[in-house]
């Protein structure tokens, strides 16, 4: 996909920020169909991991899980799931595991075949819009919706937004995470001279930036009330000093990965009930690489 020379970003009138000019629709589609899983470009992509980075990667999972459950109560048993942008299919087999009746969406299933090839009967691929407003048209519903890095690659994220409302049970309940973008950690790292660059901007991949202050914002603006926040791990304190400076020194990058592993696989030594207070909190100060909220659509009655 050819980028524009030049991009710029737009405050949206939610708190969030937006590349300018938006990619066409089709050559983004390509984008993530042909490239996004297939090749070293993408960020998300890896042809394997350690032992450890698949546990870190499933603990991420039962954490979203937990946290669905303290305000979704109930046999998962008699819960469909619905993951938008499925990937590799981590948080797909946690929840099928659990006991949920999964469904996953995506552009391309090559991550998951890699890693997860026993729920390919349980997930479709093409453009995530069209397989949604078919499932709308259906009238398919579903308890539990989760969008996990996907909300900041589409170019409207109010339309998927709308679509996640309308696929939704009366009660049910949306998980969305975003990277914490433009956040407290990553500006004060910013104005002290630890890093020389907005890092983080980073299109066409991503296109929107949220963090804990426009996350809930957007999401009330869309006619959703937060339940619950939470953040992860808040990698960008190894910007602090310039021995783990993964931006300023590329070759830190790895290790500063690996002891985010190390420290996640850690913290959840204890259980998985004071890791997300802890998560919970971390939200409360503004830090975190990512940020869920999980939200009901408001005037909803609980179940």
């Amino acid at each position: 996909m050819e980028e524009p020379s030049e991009y710029r970003l737009v405050e949206q009138p939610e708190g969030f920020q937006s590349v300018a000019p938006l990619p066409d629709p089709r050559a983004l589609a390509d984008f993530y169909a042909k490239l996004y899983y297939q090749t070293p470009q993408s960020a998300s992509y890896q042809t394997a991991y350690s032992s450890d980075e698949m546990e870190q990667r499933y603990l991420r999972g039962r954490l979203a899980l937990h946290a669905v459950a303290q305000v979704f109560p109930g046999n998962p048993a008699s819960h469909d799931f619905l993951e938008v942008g499925c990937g590799e299919g981590f948080l797909l087999k946690v929840a099928h595991e659990a006991g949920y009746r999964v469904k996953g969406i995506d552009f391309s299933d090559h991550g998951l075949k890699r890693f997860h090839p026993e729920l390919a009967d349980s997930t479709e691929t093409g453009d995530a819009f069209a397989l949604l407003d078919r499932a709308v048209a259906r009238g398919d519903r579903y308890d539990v919706c989760c969008l996990q890095n996907v909300l900041e690659h589409v170019i409207d994220p109010r339309a998927l937004m709308r679509q996640i409302r309308r696929l939704l049970r009366p009660g049910g309940v949306a998980m969305i995470s975003v990277p914490n973008d433009f956040s407290r950690i990553q500006m004060k790292a910013r104005a002290q001279g630890h890093i020389a660059r907005d890092f983080w901007i980073a299109p066409p991949a991503h296109l929107h930036y949220f963090n804990t202050i426009s996350l809930p914002r957007f999401m009330a603006a869309m006619g959703f009330a937060t339940l619950d926040s939470f953040a992860d791990f808040p990698i960008e304190v190894f910007l602090y000093h310039p021995g783990s400076n993964y931006i300023e020194t590329s070759t830190a990058g790895k290790p500063a990965h690996r002891a985010r592993v190390e420290l996640d696989l850690l913290l959840a030594e204890n259980g998985i009930a004071p890791l997300h207070a802890l998560c919970q909190a971390m939200t409360g100060c503004g830090i975190g690489r990512n940020v869920t909220a999980i939200v009901r659509a408001s005037g909803d009655d609980e179940r």
